[in-house]
């Protein structure tokens, strides 16, 4: 059984990667799109589309964190 402190820091070091993850995710979701006229995938900034992806990423991840400050605190 793993001690307290290499659990907390595997479960931080989780939480981090899919921040990071999300974030990629982001980012193509914010420079690529699909093009209307010949509906392939082509370079298409839009900020609505990557801050829609980092907005529920950043709530997933958030959230995620206040239920482990809650359960810590319990």
């Amino acid at each position: 059984m793993p001690k307290t402190d290499d659990r907390q820091r595997l479960l931080i070091g989780v939480m981090l990667a899919v921040a990071v993850w999300g974030s990629i995710l982001a980012l193509g979701a914010f420079l690529f799109g699909i093009d209307e006229t010949t509906g392939q995938i082509a370079f298409a900034p839009n900020v609505v589309r990557g801050g829609i992806v980092l907005g529920f990423v950043a709530i997933f991840v958030g959230g995620w964190a206040l239920l482990l400050r809650g359960r810590r605190s319990a």
